[in-house]
């Protein structure tokens, strides 16, 4: 809190924000996220970029007691949505390295090749989102850092570390965050937050029409249908 305070950051020791436990990385390992705290954001900036402790409970067969994980994570929003990939230094063994059955892209700066395991869905967005920019801020994250993205956020993983580390982690994400390449939100657009037809589950049944602002509107897909 201390720390945070002396630089103009935000602390909070209970995660204030609804999202944290819904971000799309429920694959990271075979575990179950329990809760999320100590979380750090710039109130100026807004909360597209925040780092926080997430628990983790892990060995949940039944008679066996369960152990909880710590780890120091970052979050970021991105303005796009993309499919699933993970950058793991290539000595990592944990949550995120190999969690993806994917084949090694390598990329064209072989120092980035040497350090770190790219494994993507789409080779295509792997080139596009670590171009030499996002690879120089790749290469300036703290050591045993790794990093996931899948659909409109990226995940920032390290094992539990030190306050004094953590603010180190998110100004890693904020520098990833100024870094992600503009060409890819043309390449993956975002998918719409509210699909146009919405409302019609919200009545608790499904209605041949749209409801509210809709009613009457067709496409003209939905009309050759």
């Amino acid at each position: 809190m201390l720390l945070c305070h002396r630089a103009g950051l935000e602390f909070s020791p209970i995660d204030p924000f609804a999202d944290t436990l819904w971000l799309p990385f429920r694959w990271l390992g075979d575990g179950r996220w329990t809760r999320a705290e100590n979380v750090v954001w710039n109130r100026a900036e807004g909360d597209d970029v925040r780092a926080f402790d997430l628990l983790i409970e892990e060995n949940m067969d039944r008679g066996t007691r369960s152990t909880v994980r710590r780890y120091a994570c970052a979050a970021v929003a991105l303005p796009f949505g993309c499919p699933r990939l993970e950058i793991a230094p290539r000595d990592a063994i944990g949550h995120v390295a190999g969690s993806l059955a994917a084949s090694d892209v390598q990329l064209e700066l072989e120092e980035f090749n040497r350090r770190y395991r790219l494994l993507a869905e789409d080779r295509r967005f792997a080139v596009a989102f670590c171009d030499q920019r996002m690879m120089r801020a790749l290469m300036g994250l703290p050591p045993g850092v790794s990093v996931a993205v899948n659909e409109d956020r990226m995940l920032l993983l390290a094992s539990d570390l030190q306050p004094t580390e953590v603010l180190l982690l998110f100004e890693a994400a904020r520098a990833m965050r100024r870094s992600v390449p503009t060409v890819v939100a043309d390449l993956y657009p975002q998918r719409p937050a509210r699909g146009r037809h919405e409302d019609r589950w919200l009545q608790g049944h499904w209605s041949p029409e749209p409801i509210g602002d809709d009613r009457g509107r067709t496409t003209a897909a939905e009309t050759s249908s």
